[in-house]
């Protein structure tokens, strides 16, 4: 061996078993949340791409770090180059040594707090400079103790070596070599097609607050198009969300059950419980339709929901993205070749794994959004014209916009607020993380104002869709459904969605319906679920309701009339295993005519509200009107016993 390729083995030696220690402790982190939906033999291929991925990484980064000491060899007389390799892997250990202590100490004592750039450049100088002297202090010792580290990094060198070469193929099998299990569905026996059959079209913007619409009462004119097209459409009020973020939301859209009914809790979860036999897509399908899906959101991916196999069209959500920064362009890849094949497949780039912080920090900024919904549009366009079904069709558009980041293109940035703030990519991450004792309300106000934009922006990029519609005369016979997933929060220093809130900011959604033909416009005010957006599909297209839908159809109320009132429910129960084990912990709302509760189930507590009174949930009325908490608890625990029953049962 040469001695170019002897330093580099020496210095790859220790920064690959650094790495796979890395990796290794990071395991175990992610097995502790990984237990909760999966088993251990579908975290194995997990563990398996982050060991190849991660190995590979460590490869690169032991090649930067072997160049400079070629250019330091070449500076330094032959005389002196004799201990240089192990001076220089002495300084390696010193300076990720430091950098890990002041990461850690940052994560410990300030973990929110923002760093400017010129800080970060400081801090690298100063750990750079302090494991120089070390380094230089300790020179009469590096080879003596290179040598004793290289010893004992020998058995773990040969142990993730191992772990390796067994990754590889396992890895191969899983992406390539494992057949896809698919349904029967594709062999169906279509019946002829009903020429009185509507088409329909399922639009839902994820993130999309009912509240921050114009067309909801909303002082900002967000949706000045909306507003003008819903005046010949059914306009529901109150439309409550199943859950506060995508999974589990968008299974109750395609099954029309309840969460705890269809069990999907988690990001990389179990698909929603039969699925493959129970859902919307598979009715429509067995009764004629053309199923086609452009899903922006891969959480929300036809392929995730366990319905890919009743769908006739449904692109990748990589196809409706341009990515920019380093970390989308690695997840668009890496999604491309794994995202629906092995769990945890962006593990490596994962937000709290290191990988991404360096990424992130090596990423350009940018300013407009990279997943504009003209994208998803456009798909759809394209098949109407250049293949058209000849049957009725389905289709369900799930857009990204006006979701985080809030980028929106010229004109609308900087339509509800014209300061420099919060205008890039960046600059709104480091503002989302703030801890609550650096909450900053004018800063949130900036950025609910972009995230308002980008409603604007959603409005206009509708309008060019349905003016579209109308050109090819696609709205002469197509219902328009416009929804959302769940809405977004700026307020009780509660940013985004997900987690334990269930304030109506991310619970109340959008529904409007468009019938073909309709010139006039219907406001109804009942309550309404998410799991009756399903339901009224099949109703609208002339098939049964089953019974194992807990949606039921809203096109009687749309004829004008009366249904009997009945609660709704909304709930995240990511602390929760999903597979086969009872509910006892997270946050269930429950609505019943005017009031709502939010109860959680570990905590014991409650939280009541009367919506007509105080519709920003100001007012906990538990300790005021006890009977009424007591029995909208009651409807909580009621239902939640049965499906408690229900999981015994199934499993």
């Amino acid at each position: 061996m040469n001695p170019a390729n002897s330093s580099y083995w020496k210095i790859f030696r220790l920064i690959f078993t650094m790495f796979s220690l890395y990796l290794l402790g990071d395991a175990f982190f992610r097995w502790d949340a990984f237990r909760y939906y999966a088993p251990f033999s579908e975290f194995l291929p997990a563990v398996a791409l982050a060991t190849v991925l991660w190995s590979a990484v460590s490869v690169l980064a032991s090649l930067l770090a072997w160049i400079p000491l070629k250019v330091l060899e070449r500076l330094f007389p032959s005389r002196a180059r004799s201990d240089l390799t192990e001076r220089w892997m002495l300084f390696i250990c010193l300076f990720l040594l430091l950098s890990i202590t002041l990461w850690l100490g940052k994560r410990t004592f300030w973990e929110h707090g923002r760093i400017t750039l010129q800080v970060k450049l400081a801090a690298l100088s100063g750990i750079t400079a302090a494991a120089v002297f070390l380094a230089w202090l300790l020179r009469n010792r590096a080879v003596q103790w290179m040598d004793a580290v290289q010893d004992r990094v020998t058995p773990l060198l040969w142990l993730f070596g191992v772990c390796f070469i067994l990754s590889v193929p396992l890895v191969a099998y899983c992406t390539w070599g494992k057949e896809t299990h698919r349904t029967a569905v594709k062999e169906i026996v279509h019946p002829a097609p009903d020429k009185n059959l509507p088409n329909i079209i399922l639009v839902t913007f994820d993130a999309l607050a009912a509240g921050d619409m114009s067309v909801y009462g909303y002082e900002r004119p967000t949706t000045p198009f909306i507003s003008e097209w819903a005046k010949t459409a059914v306009l529901f009020t109150r439309t409550e969300a199943a859950s506060n973020w995508t999974p589990p939301t968008t299974s109750t859209l395609m099954t029309g059950k309840r969460v705890w009914t269809h069990r999907t809790y988690h990001e990389k979860g179990t698909k929603p419980f039969r699925s493959s036999t129970e859902s919307l897509p598979l009715l429509l399908k067995k009764n004629g339709y053309y199923n086609m899906a452009f899903i922006v959101n891969h959480l929300a991916s036809v392929q995730t929901l366990g319905v890919a196999d009743s769908f006739d069209v449904a692109p990748p959500a990589t196809a409706f993205s341009t990515p920019v920064s380093l970390l989308e362009i690695a997840d668009a890849f890496l999604y491309g070749l794994f995202g629906e094949k092995i769990r945890l497949y962006d593990w490596v780039i994962k937000e709290d794994f290191i990988l991404s912080r360096v990424l992130s920090v090596l990423s350009s900024d940018y300013s407009v959004t990279t997943v504009p919904p003209s994208k998803a549009f456009n798909r759809f366009l394209e098949i109407m014209d250049d293949n058209p079904p000849t049957r009725p069709f389905f289709a369900w558009i799930h857009l990204f916009p006006p979701h985080f980041p809030y980028l929106p293109p010229e004109p609308f940035m900087g339509m509800f607020d014209s300061s420099p703030q919060f205008r890039t990519r960046k600059s709104q991450d480091r503002e989302m993380w703030i801890s609550d004792s650096r909450y900053n309300q004018a800063a949130v106000g900036v950025l609910r104002a972009r995230y308002d934009e980008f409603i604007r922006y959603c409005d206009s990029e509708f309008e060019g869709f349905i003016n579209e519609l109308q050109k090819r005369g696609l709205l002469k016979n197509s219902v328009i459904i416009l929804s959302s997933d769940h809405g977004e929060s700026f307020q009780r220093r509660y940013l985004r969605h997900g987690g334990e809130h269930l304030y109506e900011q991310v619970t109340r959604i959008p529904l409007i319906i468009k019938e073909p033909g309709r010139r006039t416009g219907t406001v109804i005010n009942a309550l309404a679920g998410q799991a009756d957006i399903p339901a009224t599909i099949l109703a609208l297209a002339g098939i049964p309701v089953p019974s194992w839908m807990e949606g039921r159809s809203l096109v009687p109320l749309m004829k004008g009339e009366e249904t009997e009132p009945r609660p709704e429910f909304s709930m995240n129960l990511q602390t929760n295993p999903s597979r086969g084990h009872r509910i006892t912990k997270g946050v269930v709302a429950v609505w019943d005519g005017e009031y709502k509760l939010i109860h959680n189930l570990k905590e014991n507590t409650s939280l009541l509200f009367n919506l007509k009174k105080d519709p920003g949930e100001l007012e906990n009325l538990v300790d005021r009107e006890p009977e009424t908490a007591r029995r909208l608890l009651f409807l909580i625990q009621d239902s939640l016993r049965k499906a408690n029953d229900r999981i015994r049962r199934e499993g």
